[in-house]
């Protein structure tokens, strides 16, 4: 990848990373706040057909910390892009280097460079993206970019400082809200629910740098932690979507920066192509192959990996199903020292982990899959609760429906299907009376074995989901007097000596189900 996209990219690292160092001494662990504009400007060139001659301009809205030294900064920037052919001017202004009493420098820079119009195009995508993944884990941050071709203007603003957010170490914060991972017709009828993901983290664990990388001379150590979760939250619609069809991988390095440009093949991200090098999805029955959708024209965060749940078999693939949940992975890099971290040290360690992380974590391979596998158990079982959860739900449905019928053949027999059945239609008017009579002698043998039988039934299915749940405090009191099966006569006369029996055993029940399906407040 070539153009504006990699020096805005590399410009705005080298600023967070500046702005980072500088603020840990007085405020540690605190969330960056500022705000940063970058605007395109794009003409017809006039010595090249078909090109654009486009300027690019990186300013601060009076927000980065002070110490900034200006052409320290345009050597080291320059250093870090050898391909990049622009020039990088300061206005005349910021020359001056003035710095206000707050303690905050003016910060304002400008490059030119002619551009195909594709070219153009696709570098503002990788920029969005790019503003986007910063913004997902420093909420405090706000980016103003505009794009403006031949008098055409477009603008963005990417910020989310007043959504919900997951505080983690090393002061960044992982935005929860749904809308930014997956489409919104996902989860849209759910929004007044819950329209958060539910992050698991993993155990922090220590990365080994292979033998031939150990001269960096990082007076440090490196750690990975992991993060997963469902998106939507499977709480939200757990029978609908029973399964995952999708899974998005993050990685981020240290001071919340994302490890790899949009879009772009790297070596970074070769480990994962072996989808089950780091979690064994044969475990939750899943059967994952990479996805190869390189689209960077969406609203929503765009992973570094990702991969599509494809069926056992193998010849169907699953990944037609949107309706599926998306199983997110976030990986945080971060780099520990007992000294304070230099910004020239830290800025090596971001370009060791950008050119050698496969390297790194398959160094660590037990130790990383360990920790992943973690954190991913208990986000799945989030699901599996919530599945659970509406398996009961549907139980109890069943079950008041089962307690409705009952009750009402207990408390109207002559009402029931089987004595509309005993009714001829064509003369039921006339022989009312013979009908009657007739009736009445075979519901007495055939009614009261029907309901015996339902009533039977609805309590066995009764008892076997009370008993599951522990006796209530209406069920212990009863265990004292509780009848012996035999109250309950084959006819279901209630005239017998058993009648009252199995009239208090009936009446324990729909007690015991009554508090079951209308609990009243928990203690």
């Amino acid at each position: 990848m070539e153009g504006s996209a990699v020096a805005v990219c590399e410009i705005l690292k080298y600023l967070i990373i500046h702005w980072k160092c500088e603020t840990a001494g007085t405020s540690k662990g605190a969330l960056l706040e500022g705000q940063l504009v970058i605007s395109m400007e794009a003409l017809n060139s006039k010595h090249q057909e078909n090109t654009l001659h486009c300027v690019t301009t990186i300013a601060s809205a009076g927000s980065i910390y002070g110490g900034l030294v200006l052409k320290k900064f345009l050597k080291e920037i320059q250093s870090l892009l050898p391909g990049f052919s622009a020039k990088l001017n300061w206005t005349s202004e910021e020359a001056s280097y003035s710095q206000d009493i707050s303690g905050v420098t003016p910060f304002q820079m400008i490059f030119e460079v002619d551009e195909k119009p594709r070219t153009l195009m696709t570098d503002s995508l990788v920029i969005k993206n790019f503003l986007h993944k910063i913004v997902m884990v420093h909420p405090k941050i706000k980016f103003n970019f505009s794009v403006k071709v031949n008098g055409v203007l477009s603008v963005e603003v990417f910020g989310t400082k007043n959504e919900p957010t997951l505080n983690l170490s090393n002061g960044i914060a992982l935005v929860i809200s749904c809308r930014h991972y997956v489409s919104k017709p996902k989860f849209a009828t759910a929004e007044l629910l819950c329209s958060r993901i539910h992050p698991v983290l993993g155990h922090p664990v220590m990365l080994f740098i292979p033998d031939d990388m150990v001269g960096m001379g990082l007076l440090g150590e490196l750690t990975l932690t992991p993060a997963a979760a469902l998106c939507p939250c499977p709480e939200v619609f757990p029978n609908q979507l029973n399964r995952i069809s999708s899974v998005s991988i993050f990685l981020y390095g240290p001071s919340g920066l994302p490890l790899i440009l949009p879009g772009q093949e790297q070596p970074t991200t070769t480990v994962f192509k072996d989808t089950s090098y780091f979690i064994d999805w044969k475990k939750y029955h899943l059967c994952m192959v990479p996805s190869l959708d390189l689209n960077l024209d969406r609203d929503l965060l765009l992973p570094d990996v990702s991969y599509q749940v494809e069926s056992s078999v193998g010849d169907q693939s699953q990944n037609m199903d949107s309706q599926g949940q998306t199983l997110l992975l976030f990986l945080f890099v971060d780099f520990h020292s007992r000294f304070p971290v230099q910004q020239t040290e830290l800025w090596r360690v971001h370009t060791l982990l950008t050119t050698h992380l496969s390297a790194i974590l398959m160094e660590s391979h037990s130790a990383v899959q360990d920790s992943i596998q973690v954190a991913m158990d208990q986000a799945l079982e989030q699901h599996h609760q919530a599945t659970k959860a509406v398996d009961t739900q549907e139980f109890g449905t069943k079950l008041h429906k089962s307690f409705h019928d009952i009750t009402r053949h207990r408390s109207l027999p002559y009402c029931s299907c089987e004595t509309k059945q005993l009714l001829p239609e064509e003369n039921a008017e006339e022989n009312t009376e013979d009908v009657q009579e007739n009736s009445l002698e075979l519901l007495a043998g055939t009614s009261g074995q029907v309901e015996n039988k339902r009533l039977q039934q609805g309590l066995e299915e009764t008892r076997a989901f009370l008993s599951a749940r522990g006796p209530s405090q209406s069920e212990a009191a009863a265990c004292r007097t509780k009848p012996t099966a035999a109250s309950l006569t084959p006819s279901g006369s209630r005239a017998s000596p058993g009648g009252d029996l199995e009239d208090s055993l009936w009446q324990r029940e729909v007690s015991n189900l009554s508090e079951w399906l209308n609990p009243g407040p928990e203690p």
